[in-house]
Parts: structure tokens; C-alpha cells; sequence
């Protein structure tokens, strides 16, 4: 059984090097202040199943390319170790929200009149008057009857 500084001297000699390139490569299409965080992410990820693993008594050399890959998808899937919540986006899928239109100034607008989410929209349409001259002057004008209007 390794005791800890022991295997802090291998994860320097062994582990660290291989995360680092490994992780540099898989984040390197990513924007610049994303793929720093994402790197120490990666790394910090990586330290943790090890430590993890050394505390149980187990060896995580021949684990080393599987322990990896977890930690590189334990960033790409937007997890943290440090606890902070997810960014959540309008337009991603994984936060559970309809697609939003955006307006000018950044303010969500349901695109979707049907969902049961956006109860708090009054989609009534508001009639200016009860006067029923205006009804039968606006059926004059588009050329119907009461009836036809009715669907009788």
C-alpha cells in the first residue's frame, strides 16, 4: 500500500505529464479562457480519482489510461469538482428549457404558445369594445355574415 507522499511523487512522475497533454489536446479547439479552466478542471479531476483509489489500496498505474479518459469527459460533460452549478444556457439542451427568442436587450421570449411553462403570458387578445356595431361593420368590411362568422 502507497502511503500518500508516495503517491504524490508518482502522480507527478507518472500521472500529471499524460493528463497534461492529453487534456491539452482534447480541449484544444476550445475558446482560450475556457480551455485553461478546462486543463486545471481535467488535472484537478484526475488527482482526485487517484488520491481516491491510493486511499482504498489500490494501485492506479494500470488504470491510467481509463482514469484519463473519465477525466476528460468529467469535463466535457460541464461537471466540477468544486461545486459550482453548471452555466446554464437558453439554447442548451441538457438545461431543460424551451428555446427561447432573445430580444435586443437580452430578455427571453417564449417560443412556444402551447407549453405549460409559459402560464404566465396572458395570451388573451383583448377586444378594444363590446360595441356591436363595430363587430357588424368589420364583418361588412371583410364581406361576411353573422352567420358565417358564427359557423352556423
Amino acid at each position: 500500500m502507497m502511503t500518500i507522499t508516495v503517491a504524490q511523487e508518482r502522480f507527478v512522475e507518472v500521472a500529471y505529464p499524460r493528463t497534461l497533454r492529453a487534456a491539452q489536446r482534447a480541449f484544444e479547439s476550445w475558446h482560450e479562457p475556457k480551455r485553461q479552466d478546462a486543463v486545471q478542471e481535467c488535472l484537478a479531476k484526475m488527482w482526485d480519482q487517484w488520491v481516491r483509489l491510493v486511499n482504498r489500496g489500490r494501485n492506479p498505474e494500470p488504470l491510467l489510461k481509463g482514469l484519463i479518459k473519465f477525466a476528460i469527459l468529467w469535463v466535457k460533460y460541464d461537471r466540477r469538482l468544486s461545486g459550482r452549478s453548471r452555466n446554464i444556457d437558453v439554447m442548451d439542451y441538457r438545461a431543460g428549457m424551451k428555446q427561447q427568442k432573445l430580444s435586443g436587450k437580452g430578455e427571453a421570449s417564449p417560443s412556444d404558445r402551447s407549453d405549460k411553462n409559459n402560464g404566465w403570458i396572458n395570451w388573451a387578445v383583448c377586444a378594444r369594445s363590446d360595441d356591436p356595431t363595430l363587430l357588424a361593420i368589420a364583418l361588412e368590411e371583410v364581406g361576411l355574415s353573422l352567420e358565417e362568422w358564427v359557423g352556423v
